[in-house]
């Protein structure tokens, strides 16, 4: 069953990177509670997302320019304090690095616990895991041309991505990395992206995704597909249901389109290419492959 993770110790439930959201969180049956990490002016690791305190308190100013007495005033506690509460509550905390630095204080506070660390900052990352034994995850706001590798890279075990591809899954699995997208907020969302793959999901209400989590996986095919046949031929493959080249942007195979509200994107609905038996068993062993490869195999078949 994919994990259910609760996004600044689920912040649509209560304020957001605070004990009152470690305790919504457990209450939702949450797997994991995510929290932000910075460091205080005098040294101490509290719980903040942004750079100052502005925004989720009545205080001022920066977080680095605040000692631990200051910011106990406006209610910061220290990961200390949030790590010890999760895991006698039985979450498993993801503890994201909001700056760099950070990596030998994340890994004397969290020695010895079942956590996961994750951040923007990949080398820091890499570097966490060269002083200790923690599991790690990169976060990414756009999608890179080879995420996978850039987590192979920083020695992180999981992916959380902002924006996903089918592709992003198949490769990531198959180096035995694990997804977890941020931030869904619905469940018809939550329910796309398991189909996809995903691992789990990052949220800010953990019980909405909890009951998206418990939800059965539409599996793909023919035979659980109110579409089928999506692309009217028949003998048509649905391996990969969720095209791992969208949007391949190959002019011969689809075009740009605009819906009622004027948004644009690209349509592949005439494409068949991946349906076809030969090209979706050729993709399946090789991932890597681009949109020319395929084509040129379709060609190969045609010829003979």
């Amino acid at each position: 069953m994919a994990k259910v993770i609760a996004h600044r110790t689920a912040a649509s439930l209560a304020a957001e990177n605070s004990l009152e959201g470690i305790r919504a969180a457990a209450r939702c049956r949450a797997d994991f509670v995510e929290m932000d990490v910075r460091l205080s002016r005098d040294g101490e690791l509290v719980l903040m997302h942004d750079e100052s305190v502005e925004r989720t308190t009545r205080g001022r100013g920066l977080v680095e320019d605040l000692d631990l007495e200051e910011l106990r005033a406006l209610h910061v506690p220290t990961l200390d304090e949030a790590v010890d509460l999760a895991c006698r509550l039985g979450l498993p905390p993801v503890v994201e690095m909001k700056e760099e630095g950070l990596e030998g204080l994340v890994a004397e506070a969290l020695e010895g616990r079942e956590c996961i660390v994750t951040s923007f900052y990949h080398a820091s990352l890499r570097e966490l895991s060269e002083i200790s034994g923690l599991k790690t995850g990169i976060i990414i706001s756009s999608l890179p041309l080879r995420p996978v590798d850039l987590a192979l890279w920083a020695d992180a075990s999981c992916i959380f991505p902002r924006r996903v591809s089918p592709r992003l899954f198949k490769e990531a699995h198959s180096q035995g990395i694990s997804v977890y997208p941020w931030t869904v907020k619905s469940t018809d969302e939550a329910a796309w992206l398991l189909r996809l793959g995903a691992d789990g999901l990052v949220a800010d209400d953990p019980c909405l995704m909890r009951e998206a989590a418990n939800q059965p996986v539409l599996a793909t095919g023919k035979d659980n597909c109110q579409y089928y046949p999506c692309h009217n031929f028949p003998g048509q493959v649905c391996t990969h249901c969720f095209c791992p080249l969208y949007p391949c942007k190959d002019r011969e195979l689809g075009k740009y389109v605009r819906t009622k509200r004027g948004k644009r994107f690209w349509s592949c609905i005439d494409c068949r290419l991946v349906h076809d038996p030969l090209v979706a068993e050729y993709l399946s062993e090789h991932m890597q492959a681009t949109t020319s490869d395929l084509k040129a195999l379709l060609g190969t078949k045609a010829e003979k």
